[in-house]
């Protein structure tokens, strides 16, 4: 099987290399964003007249099918999920990396015309475009997580009332406040963690197709066609810098590591308060777990 730069190869890998360079494995769960990425490809290089109309249809309609065929040919019934994600790629051994794979999977499809659809594109740039669209898309759901908590921690904080409690420093009783009190600092805390993904968010919202490898397409392409259709904002600024920013990774992790810590703080807080010296909750049972050598006790993990 051909690999999608072996024009000038006429020796095969080696099967230990190509093993270890071989990317699917990993980038398999990009599938969903490089369907997306591929459809906006088409519409840009059909406006550049290298699709008809008729075959800009046809490009998109098998790209929909490439989703449900492949979880077909796995057997797979709940989406994409690891499991069938491990299957698809144990499936296809061919396939270098995901945009092979829906290459691959295009032509079983649609034909020899899903080779068009590489026309005037990178890899370089089709996984810069995959990493924001999946980042971005984690953001999203990460933003949605933070609301839902945050609305939960007021409504708490609402039905405490005038309810008061200790307020602790160094674990040492300092000074009565109220509950509600206690549950808005965490609401202080989402609204930073909600801030800081917001600026991630803004800041890789650009789109980097049309930037080639990295010094732009071969071909006069209408970089804004691909932008609308995958909701950026606009175009990446530089070519360059689009191939390489991974900027945005970085900071996506960083965002989610203090919100990583927020939530253990409050489950260690919600663990202290459980306990009898303690004794502000009672963790419902579906919650905690027991000893197998002291069966009175209730474990609030």
């Amino acid at each position: 099987m051909s690999k999608m730069w072996s024009g000038r190869f006429r020796e095969p890998l080696d099967p230990a290399f190509e093993e270890w360079q071989r990317s699917f494995p990993f980038d398999v769960r990009l599938l969903p964003q490089e369907v997306a990425a591929s459809k906006a490809h088409a519409r840009a290089i059909a406006a550049a007249g290298i699709l008809t109309e008729a075959e800009l249809v046809k490009m998109l309609d098998g790209l929909d099918r490439v989703i449900p065929f492949a979880l077909e040919e796995a057997g797979a019934v709940s989406g994409l999920t690891p499991g069938a994600a491990a299957a698809i790629v144990a499936l296809h051994p061919e396939a270098e990396d995901i945009h092979h794979f829906v290459e691959l999977t295009l032509t079983k499809v649609i034909g020899d015309l899903a080779l068009k659809l590489h026309t005037g594109r990178s890899r370089n740039e089709q996984i810069a475009t995959d990493m924001r669209l999946f980042v971005r898309d984690a953001i999203d759901e990460t933003l949605a997580g933070t609301v839902a908590w945050r609305e939960a921690l007021v409504d708490q904080a609402q039905a405490a009332g005038e309810a008061v409690m200790p307020s602790y420093t160094h674990l040492q009783r300092a000074e009565p406040v109220l509950i509600a009190h206690w549950l808005l600092a965490y609401v202080a805390m989402l609204e930073r963690d909600f801030s800081r993904l917001s600026d991630c968010r803004a800041r890789l919202n650009l789109c980097p197709l049309g930037s080639g490898a990295i010094a732009g397409a071969t071909l006069k392409l209408d970089r804004t066609i691909a932008a609308e259709a995958l909701g950026f904002d606009g175009p990446t600024t530089n070519s360059m810098d689009a191939t390489s920013d991974r900027d945005f990774a970085i900071e996506f992790t960083q965002a989610v590591a203090t919100i990583g810590l927020h939530i253990s703080r409050f489950a260690e807080e919600l663990t202290l308060h459980s306990t009898a010296e303690f004794g502000f909750l009672d963790l419902p049972e579906r919650y905690s777990t027991g000893s197998s050598a002291m069966p009175q006790k209730k474990t609030p993990i």
